[in-house]
């Protein structure tokens, strides 16, 4: 179960409970993720159906995730359960129900343990969604909808799977590739969104200083004495970004080396003295001192 953080009181919410809050709390802008500590602002939280695993939170001094050469692809690196899988369907069938399904699809996404087959999910739907025994039909068309949503989402990952002609060509290795495709290659400009070169400045592949400060700036508040390892700060950093980060920004993310991770939070905090301050291996969060305003 995902569980919340008001930005603004600092409350400690279960996701069902967020609107209710929201409505009664002037100063819920937005509310965090009790185990990413990602802010999500207004309606936003609702798309978070599923975080890191229990061994990553619960066991973190043995714990050491997936190893670099288990890192090509996202199902190797965390693979969704069946209930993550349905929340999942569950979640975009929400995004895209039409106006009659609508409320209740939403108050679907609220919920927890939700069942999988049509006669447990009648029963669980009826009584958490407090429908008559003469709304059968409104389950019925509700068990509909998310069946469509679960054929689509089996037909987008088929298709993953067995990519199109031009697609294979794409990603084929380069003396499979026919003479005449590899001339157009050979005459299109290059281009290279990342650097091979861990070591070589680029800052294509370097996220925004205006966002590393913030997620910095909220790791070292919520941090005992205002103070955190840097390596405990440069995983937070490259952790939080890759939670936020679109597939095309996280292929880019993965390719950045530690190194180069080391390199832009040390910047940031050397650019913030009135904020933060390196002590030794840890970084500690200053507060603004009154007394010079």
């Amino acid at each position: 179960m995902v569980f919340f953080v008001c930005d603004g009181c600092n409350e400690t919410l279960k996701k069902n409970k967020v609107d209710a809050h929201a409505a009664k709390c002037r100063d819920c802008y937005a509310v965090s993720c009790v185990d990413c500590s990602v802010s999500f602002p207004g309606d936003d939280y609702r798309s978070h159906t599923s975080c890191i695993t229990e061994a990553e939170r619960y066991e973190k001094t043995v714990f050491r995730g997936v190893r670099k050469s288990d890192q090509s692809t996202a199902s190797t690196r965390k693979a969704l359960t069946k209930q993550e899988k349905w929340t999942q369907t569950i979640q975009r069938a929400a995004d895209t129900a039409p106006p009659s399904l609508k409320s209740y699809m939403d108050q679907l996404t609220m919920l927890e343990n939700i069942p999988t087959k049509e006669k447990q999910f009648r029963n669980f739907a009826a009584n958490s969604l407090r429908l008559k025994k003469n709304d059968d039909r409104i389950t019925t068309h509700i068990w509909e909808w998310l069946m469509k949503q679960k054929s689509d989402d089996q037909s987008n990952s088929d298709e993953k799977k067995h990519p199109s002609n031009q697609d294979a060509i794409a990603t084929a290795p380069a003396s499979t590739i026919p003479s005449d495709t590899k001339r157009e290659k050979a005459n299109a400009e290059p281009t290279q969104l990342v650097s091979d070169n861990d070591d070589t400045p680029s800052d294509t592949n370097v996220p925004s200083h205006a966002s590393v400060k913030k997620i910095l700036k909220k790791a070292l508040k919520k941090a005992s004495n205002h103070k955190l390892k840097f390596k405990v700060l440069r995983q937070t950093v490259k952790e939080t970004l890759y939670q936020k980060a679109d597939d095309t920004m996280k292929s880019q993310l993965e390719q950045i080396g530690r190194k180069k991770w080391k390199e832009i939070v040390q910047r940031v905090v050397e650019e913030n003295p009135d904020r933060m301050k390196l002590d030794g291996k840890s970084v500690q969060w200053r507060e603004c001192d009154s007394s010079r305003r």
